[in-house]
């Protein structure tokens, strides 16, 4: 359910939401695996037994790249990456030699995991066995926990007064200790069953100590499942200092010389969500506020600050006072006030009296609404 919500969901950071929703994804065909054979149900659903082990070995993949849209607000390519390929590389190829040597290997692999689901992690696979795709695949996520922690801490110190950011930091720092917590668990496990020693409280049976490492883990699991669905902020980014102005337009260059921000929509997406929204009129909703702007485009409230700041050198007040000025000049240009009173144009504007209309009409053309009537008119 939380890996189609995120698929589905509309975002204001589309490629990260889809990272995160990928590693939920993986994280629910783990589960729903680990419950079929831990369930002894394999010999029911035999098929469900050999292909998985290929999203599992690519499950650093998402983690890296939603750390990295998110930390970065951007997608950004190094040749070094192909090594977080290099534990799907394998699976892959393990996985394509047992179904060409289906008739033996494959029926024995079933055969044992079916009787003994804890022998299915000494399988031999071509490259590797069982056991040993368990331990890489957690410790290419522990070193790419790693290699995210410098730009985490770096990240986390932006925005401190922002409240949204505040709960991203917060969002971001459990995910990353959790995700770190069971890849530890998982490695030393997977070291366990290789050197046949026990690591997890030596006094108890194996039984037991089994069922620690697994409570631990599955609570991470359902921790790790119900936080985004408390906090869906943190499907949105943050924007993140940059030195290219090339986007700024030339009235607030000057302000904005040695850097400026990068929003986590693109400029254009920005731009067409506002245009929507002076098509439908909201800035002449008297609660037409930041909020419910960032309700109606879908995106974080600081994100609109940023871009009406950095885009229109404005707030976000005087952007909407401003759009509802040129409505009143249009109003009056086209003969409102011959009939009408200024009262009634203030309310058709949005104001709650004329008095706050009237100044700032007088802020925005340098004379009051009558005398802007009798000059156009």
């Amino acid at each position: 359910m939380l890996s189609t919500l995120l698929f589905l969901k509309r975002s204001s950071n589309i490629q990260a939401t889809f990272f995160l929703g990928s590693f939920y994804f993986i994280l629910s065909v783990y589960l729903l695996q680990t419950y079929i054979v831990e369930g002894g149900n394999l010999d029911q659903a035999p098929w469900f037994f050999l292909w998985p082990l290929i999203p599992y070995n690519a499950l650093c993949i998402p983690i890296y790249y939603y750390f990295q849209i998110i930390l970065k607000d951007r997608l950004q390519w190094n040749w070094w990456q192909l090594l977080l390929f290099v534990p799907l590389l394998v699976a892959v190829i393990d996985v394509a030699y047992i179904y060409l040597h289906q008739d033996t290997n494959y029926a024995e692999i079933i055969q044992q995991a079916t009787i003994n689901p804890e022998n299915r992690l000494h399988a031999d696979y071509l490259v590797l066995n069982l056991n040993q795709h368990v331990l890489i695949r957690h410790l290419w996520q522990f070193g790419v926990l790693l290699v995210v922690l410098p730009q985490l801490k770096a990240f986390v110190k932006l925005g401190k007064y922002d409240s949204l950011k505040n709960i991203l930091n917060k969002w971001l720092i459990v995910f990353w200790t959790v995700l770190f917590i069971m890849a530890v668990l998982v490695i030393l496990y997977a070291i366990e069953k290789m050197l046949g020693v026990r690591l997890f409280y030596p006094w108890l049976k194996n039984d037991r100590q089994f069922g620690i490492v697994t409570v631990i883990l599955y609570l991470a699991v359902l921790f790790l499942e119900i936080v985004p669905l408390y906090f869906p902020s943190i499907l949105h980014g943050y924007p993140q200092p940059v030195k290219n102005i090339s986007a700024i337009k030339p009235e607030v260059e000057k302000d904005v010389e040695e850097s400026h921000l990068k929003y986590g929509l693109e400029e254009q997406v920005i731009l067409e969500k506002l245009e929507l929204l002076n098509q439908r009129k909201l800035y002449l909703d008297q609660n037409f506020t930041l909020t419910k702007c960032a309700q109606e485009m879908q995106m974080p409230a600081h994100h609109i600050s940023y871009f009406l700041k950095n885009y229109y050198g404005q707030s976000f007040i005087v952007y909407k006072n401003d759009l509802r000025m040129e409505y009143a000049k249009n109003l009056i240009e086209n003969g409102y006030l011959k009939n009408g009173t200024i009262e009634a144009l203030a309310s058709e504007c949005a104001f709650a009296s004329r008095t706050s209309f009237s100044k700032a009409f007088k802020n925005a053309t340098g004379v009051s609404p009558s005398q802007y009537a009798l000059e156009v008119t």
